[in-house]
């Protein structure tokens, strides 16, 4: 009786780490590696580009950046230690990619040189940054606190609506 208890509490142990634990940090990998991949793919399209590839372009990169934001909003006790951990940061990565969807949007002229540290903010946020030099990385995160900062301020400014 003891063993079909035992086997019992193993089973539902398996089954609560898989599920919830197990299921949400895969989803956050996934989404993580497909979000690099589309902003790497499509970082430097901009208005210039056929309206093909420019659709193409926006439908990819808001369907990851919006994956990111739930993620981000909607996670899991698990999906929020794993990002602890690895210092992933999924709000800015999703800001970095839509910010990236604005070239092909063609509302704006977005200079190569933005959209490439743009890209490397979403690298830097996302924690594959491996590839980059070390004083890039510590730029993009210079940029980024200058960027947060100014957003608080912003908001600081124009202070609450009564």
């Amino acid at each position: 009786m003891q063993d079909l208890l035992a086997s019992a509490g193993v089973a539902v142990a398996a089954w609560f780490a898989v599920y919830f634990v197990g299921k949400p940090v895969v989803a956050l990998q996934e989404n993580r590696l497909e979000a690099l991949k589309v902003a790497e793919r499509y970082y430097n399209v901009d208005m210039s580009a056929s309206e093909d590839e420019r659709d193409a372009a926006l439908k990819a990169l808001f369907e990851v950046g919006t994956a990111l934001r739930t993620l981000h909003r909607g996670w899991s006790t698990a999906v929020r230690l794993w990002c602890w951990v690895w210092r992933y940061d999924l709000d800015l990565a999703a800001q970095a990619v839509f910010g990236l969807a604005e070239g092909p949007r063609g509302k704006i002229s977005i200079a190569p040189e933005i959209r490439k540290n743009t890209l490397d903010a979403l690298y830097v946020a996302l924690g594959a940054h491996k590839h980059l030099s070390s004083e890039t990385v510590q730029a993009i995160r210079r940029m980024i606190a200058q960027t947060q900062a100014a957003g608080r301020q912003t908001t600081s400014a124009s202070g609450s609506l009564s």
